[in-house]
């Protein structure tokens, strides 16, 4: 039987990692909604049995409607990635900041006070990534917001699906691997159902309202060596590795943000992030939920049986 039957919202749930959330909770038992652009997107969840409502955060009427009737809402929300056209001309972080601010705005009104916000390791107001101080910001407002936040910053999340892994799979099938950046970055892994099992346990606990937390696994690598141990699960050779400078990446951020609808400002801030290790500190959380995060290679092979 279902331990809570009142309805949890998940914002973002066409994501990666918002749609794995959106199959645990409904494992557990728990009436889920998602808001969604794009109602097909997530065609597969609804047939599961999540309600879904169609909207977008810069829709203060859509996001109102979402929450009606709910207990509690994730964010987990990428403006790193093409956004609908209602963002058009906005700045990459205008975005997330204008949706975020909806949100809490929403749930004050609506008397929603649990809300739980997935943003990454290496956020911080004096970050030099554009992205990460941003974030900052966006988590900043929530706290501000005096509702029960929490906010959980996985690593490197390592699943078929997310772009970072994908990326990396496919180098480790190849004999010649593109690297972003000059290689010496490193990251924190954390398998995505490792990155699910913290937001879901977070939910209906008191001990972790007004914090962030970094959440990951012990293994700390880079591009390089991820790439490295998954051809060795494929049974492959290490391949040889070209590495992308970050400063023609840079120059050519806005045809690329033309091109392929990324937020305006988007590829500048991903190009700063691939300076920055990746890292963090993730004991606090191990003291509230404490199942060990699994290992790179584990949470890797698991991704490709």
């Amino acid at each position: 039987m279902p331990q809570d039957t009142s309805t949890v919202l998940v914002i973002g749930a066409s994501g990666f990692v918002g749609r794995q959330l959106v199959r645990r909770l409904l494992a557990d038992g728990r009436r889920v909604r998602c808001l969604a652009r794009d109602r097909t997107r997530v065609q597969d969840l609804a047939q599961s049995g999540c309600e879904v409502v169609e909207g977008d955060i810069l829709n203060p009427a859509s996001v109102a409607s979402a929450l009606e009737s709910v207990r509690a809402a994730y964010i987990c929300i990428h403006t790193l990635s093409p956004q609908g056209a209602s963002s058009s001309g906005q700045d990459f972080m205008d975005v997330e900041k204008t949706g975020v601010r909806n949100i809490a705005s929403a749930c004050q009104r609506s008397e929603v006070r649990r809300l739980i916000y997935l943003t990454s390791i290496g956020v911080a107001p004096d970050a030099s990534s554009a992205w990460l101080r941003g974030r900052s910001q966006t988590e900043q407002i929530l706290f501000d917001s005096g509702l029960d936040v929490s906010v959980i910053r996985p690593g490197m999340i390592v699943g078929r699906g997310g772009t970072g892994f994908d990326a990396i799979i496919r180098g480790a099938r190849r004999p010649v691997a593109m690297v972003l950046g000059n290689g010496r970055q490193k990251f924190r892994t954390i398998a995505v159902d490792d990155v699910v099992y913290y937001l879901v346990g977070v939910l209906d606990d008191p001990r972790s309202f007004g914090h962030h937390y970094d959440v990951g696994s012990d293994d700390v690598l880079t591009t390089g060596q991820m790439i490295d141990l998954a051809a060795e699960h494929l049974g492959r050779g290490h391949p040889f590795k070209i590495h992308v400078p970050s400063t023609p990446l840079g120059l050519a951020g806005p045809l690329i943000e033309r091109a392929t609808t990324l937020p305006r400002g988007s590829m500048k801030g991903f190009v700063d992030s691939l300076r920055i290790d990746m890292t963090g500190d993730p004991t606090a959380l191990r003291t509230i939920l404490r199942r060990p995060p699994q290992p790179y290679r584990q949470a890797m092979e698991r991704a490709l049986s």
